[in-house]
């Protein structure tokens, strides 16, 4: 689907970075926290925590001797799967979804997964949202929708005519039924202005007068009545890129029926799946994957939808029918909400209740009738369903709960990275169903292909894993000898010129040999969120069926999921803590939620009897979501709230700013304390310790004390390099660590806790304390600094002088510059420079329109010194460091902060940095790329300033 800072308040800078830590030698390393199989699998982690990708094909149109090449490539960038995605042709007959062609080259993918260890996903239908080819806008398995025509009936006259008719249905729609004709008094005038208000004791059924298409009905005397026809027809959507993906006309299938599941695995079956292909999927398929619920109809239907409102709702949906209607609350991309007006409403109120049935109605069908039978079919071959559910009015936490591997996505319309709370409201479904993988389509940003820089990605990266996302399926790869099409080839979304989402990567990116050190970050990020069980401060009630979400305020530190009425059921509480072999949740906040159904408030009373300590934040919840014997149910609902905030364990607050000295007053603290605010954690509770996982989402870099909740030894763990390192300072206080710790913008780490407590510097009144080689003091400035001890001694540590910091400007420039040849391949033509001072490519003559990959060399002399810290300033894009002819390990590529310790030596010294660009500028002038033309130039290469610090080091002795 189509797309406020984080949900997570304040906790401070909290990533262990260079200026904290060394590498420790493997002689001289402390016992990693968590034994040595913890430590090997961080290393080189297993290949189902490595990430995934969209492998963008033009269905079968693909060029069948690339397919091997290409995975081969895409496995060894550090790829654990592909996601193969049929979405076009320009000959639908001969390579579209279902035909021999394309069966033909998805075996060739899934042997080559099998040769190179890639999984590979297939999707339940090509494009999307789910289409079958061979049906039509009428079919029975299609998407069905309801529309409603009205006529004005003065009263006491008479109206003898035609049902009143829908509004056009789309091209293809031929056929419609009629579902009820109804008459209604509107009090105040049958107006135009929205909403009509409607007399529900007035409503009249007059669908059994109807005869031949016509009703003839005299209104009682008195005002103005409404004459309404309701009409069931088929929505006739197709897919989103039209009907390019099959021989055959290909719509939408209905979400709500069985009919449309099976028409869906039947097409696959008889079409799709060869017995080859099958038996390929036994050993190297991974996910069947349905993309976005982007539906579109003027009213979510099916064809017995008003049966099944009635058994699961207890009450006719037929005499409500009128009150359903928002206008364009299911068009597909829609801006509506369940909470904009509806066109009628009636006078006793009680339309949003029935909305609300009706949402929730339709959510169960989409589990019961498509998400279940999709879900068993795709086990019946091997694979795990992965889905991403969410669209207008769905309950979208409660399909997440049902589907083996719920998605969601990260998705903006320009480079700046906003965080969309809405985008993980299924949190607390995933945490209390037990989900192993909680995955992220990442991370495409309309107007910017082939402009996407890698420290944009990690920024939607690092976020996703800080609201617990463990998998990321990178907005893809597509496959480059395709269509015809010059370098840099095909790609889905900048065809003819275009400038669509982001990106297309893939060896036609002057990155892409870098990409495997981003996989490896990757894959070590998503192993460590995958340890153990989550371990969550709060639950946040949250019942809707839109896409509104409110955060808890003034709780800076908390971190939180969003939970709701079916996630809550059946939950117990020990010790206080709510799921507490779960997420094991501090506190239950009820934050001006009006809405609470009976039966969660009695499962909310029994847990505050358990003692767990709720907050309810500005007014209680006062009636109960359905329409059902309401007024019962309210009644009922108030007795018991009224118990509830009688409870000992219960808070109420007049409003968000008191919630945190409620929680403070109940005795309820955050995992992870710090007085800086604005930064994210993440905590995994596992055996023998915990990991947290902290970022710095800001645009400022926090330096502060974190107190963690938890015992043992602190060690860093960099998801660079893959080393475990203890560090050198910290203080026990309880059952807490606290560690000084600082992360630039953009900037994450992982802590662990575990093992036991070794010797360690508790304070320090300058420097930084390493733990390489026993503890030692490092600095950059020489002089006598004091640390104390965790013994309580002192220990005096004597630096000498420390050569001062030299700004290195000057340097010399190797460029290849990547273009598209007469050819119409790529061709390298190389420009050599030399910078008196580092500035911009695009300010550069020679340089100004061209991508590629710069090698920058320069000679440093050194003196005496133990290591320097070379710090890069801006960079675009990634980045590879050698120092003396030897590469360094992978760095970090946000932080851009690296040490040279043992790689520089007294004397003269040659620094190295290959930098690696997006094509944006060389697709400026490159012809018939019209929007990229029009699109400024990136600043790219090495910009600077690019300082070097040494630092001198010894031991701190007692």
């Amino acid at each position: 689907m189509f797309p406020a800072p984080g949900r997570w308040g304040g906790l401070a800078a909290l990533a262990v970075t260079a200026s904290l830590l060394s590498v420790p030698s493997a002689a001289s390393a402390a016992p990693g926290p968590f034994g040595s199989t913890f430590a090997r699998l961080f290393a080189a982690p297993p290949s189902d925590a490595r990430p995934k990708t969209r492998y963008w094909w033009p269905c079968g149109q693909v060029d069948p001797a690339s397919i091997d090449t290409e995975m081969k490539q895409i496995a060894d960038r550090g790829f654990g799967s592909v996601e193969i995605q049929c979405m076009f042709t320009t000959d639908p007959a001969k390579y579209g979804w279902g035909g021999p062609e394309f069966t033909d080259r998805l075996e060739k993918a899934a042997a080559a997964g099998r040769k190179h260890g890639l999984d590979v996903d297939l999707t339940v239908g090509p494009s999307w949202p789910l289409v079958v080819p061979g049906l039509t806008p009428d079919s029975p398995q299609a998407a069905q929708e309801l529309a409603y025509g009205r006529a004005v009936v003065e009263g006491g006259s008479a109206y003898d005519g035609p049902v009143p008719a829908a509004p056009a249905p789309k091209e293809g729609v031929t056929e419609q039924t009629l579902v009820a004709v109804q008459a209604v008094r509107c009090p105040d005038g049958c107006t135009t202005a929205k909403p009509v208000k409607l007399d529900k004791e007035s409503l009249v059924d007059l669908t059994a007068k109807v005869r031949d298409g016509r009703v003839s009905w005299t209104a009682p005397t008195g005002g103005q009545w409404l004459l309404l026809g309701h009409w069931r027809r088929g929505t006739g959507q197709a897919p989103v890129s039209g009907q390019s993906v099959s021989g055959r006309p290909a719509y939408v299938v209905d979400h709500f029926s069985d009919a449309g599941a099976r028409a869906a695995t039947g097409y696959l079956d008889a079409h799709v799946l060869s017995p080859r292909l099958r038996d390929l999927l036994k050993s190297t398929g991974g996910d069947l994957f349905e993309d976005s619920l982007e539906l579109d109809s003027a009213q979510h239907w099916t064809a017995d939808l008003p049966d099944r409102f009635r058994d699961l709702r207890g009450y006719s949906l037929r005499e409500n029918l009128p009150v359903l209607f928002i206008d364009k609350i299911h068009r597909q991309y829609t801006s509506a909400k369940p909470t904009d007006t509806p066109d009628f409403a009636f006078t006793d109120g009680s339309g949003g209740r029935v909305r609300d049935d009706y949402y929730r109605t339709l959510t169960d069908l989409y589990v019961d009738r498509h998400v279940e039978p999709l879900k068993k079919w795709a086990h019946s071959l091997g694979l795990r369903f992965r889905a991403q559910p969410y669209g207008t009015t769905i309950d979208t936490p409660r399909v997440d709960a049902a589907i083996d591997v719920p998605e969601t996505e990260s998705l903006g319309v320009y480079d700046g990275h906003v965080d969309e709370p809405f985008r993980w409201v299924a949190d607390g479904a995933v945490h209390l169903s037990g989900k192993d993988v909680y995955s992220l389509e990442c991370c495409a940003v309309f107007n910017s292909a082939y402009a996407q820089t890698w420290p944009q990605m990690l920024r939607h990266f690092n976020t996703a894993f800080a609201h617990d996302v463990n998998q990321i399926v990178f907005h893809g790869v597509p496959t480059e000898n395709a269509l015809g099409i010059p370098w840099p080839g095909f790609s889905p979304f900048t065809m003819q010129g275009g400038n669509g989402f982001s990106e297309a990567w893939g060896p036609r990116q002057p990155t892409w040999d870098d990409t495997d050190e981003i996989t490896a970050w990757t894959a070590r990020m998503q192993y460590v969120l995958r340890q153990g069980r989550p371990s969550v401060d709060l639950a946040v009630y949250r019942q809707s069926h839109g896409s509104d979400v409110r955060e808890p305020e003034g709780v800076p530190g908390f971190t939180f999921d969003f939970t709701g009425p079916d996630r809550l059921a059946g939950t117990s509480v020990r010790g206080r803590r709510l799921a507490p072999d779960g997420p094991a949740y501090r506190a239950l906040v009820l934050d001006r939620q009006p809405t609470l159904g009976v039966d969660t408030a009695r499962t909310l009373l029994a847990h505050a009897r358990q003692g767990l300590p709720i907050v309810v934040v500005g007014d209680p919840p006062a009636r109960t979501p359905g329409a059902h014997r309401a007024a019962d149910q309210d009644a009922e609902l108030g007795r018991l709230v009224q118990r509830l905030l009688a409870q000992p364990s219960v808070r109420r607050v007049s409003g968000p700013g008191e919630l945190g000295s409620a929680l403070t007053a109940l005795g309820v603290r955050a995992s992870a304390e710090s007085s800086a605010p604005g930064l994210l954690t993440v905590r995994r509770a596992v055996k023998g310790g915990d990991l947290y996982y902290l970022y710095n989402p800001t645009s400022a870099t926090v330096s502060a004390e974190a107190s963690l909740e938890g015992e043992g030894r602190p060690f860093s763990l960099d998801a660079w390099t893959g080393e475990i390192s203890p560090l050198g300072r910290y203080r026990t206080e309880k059952s807490r660590t606290v560690v000084p710790v600082s992360l630039t913008p953009g900037a994450s780490t992982v802590i662990a806790l575990g093992g036991g407590e070794g010797r360690h510097v508790t304070s320090v009144d300058g420097g930084e304390v390493v733990a390489n080689d026993g503890l030692r003091l490092r600095a950059t400035t020489g002089g006598t600094y004091t640390a104390r001890l965790n013994d309580g001694t002192t220990a005096q540590v004597a630096l000498p002088e420390v050569a001062p910091e030299q700004r290195l400007d000057s340097w010399k420039l190797t460029v290849d510059d990547w273009r598209r040849g007469a050819d119409g391949r790529r061709e390298t033509v190389r420009h050599e420079l030399d910078l008196p001072s580092l500035k911009p490519w695009s300010d550069i003559p020679e340089l100004a329109d061209t991508s590629g990959i710069g090698t920058y060399s320069t000679t440093v002399t050194l003196g005496d010194l133990d290591g320097a810290y070379l710090e890069l300033g801006e960079v675009t894009d990634t980045f590879q460091i050698s120092v003396n002819g030897r590469a360094l390990p992978p760095s970090d590529q946000v932080t851009r902060r690296v040490d040279l310790a043992g790689h520089l030596e007294p004397g003269t010294n040659t620094i190295t940095i290959r930098v690696a660009t997006t094509l944006r500028n060389r697709l400026r002038v490159t012809p018939d790329l019209l929007l990229q033309a029009q699109q400024p130039r990136q600043r790219y290469g090495l910009i600077g300033p690019v300082r070097l610090l040494p630092y001198r080091e010894a031991p701190i002795r007692d």
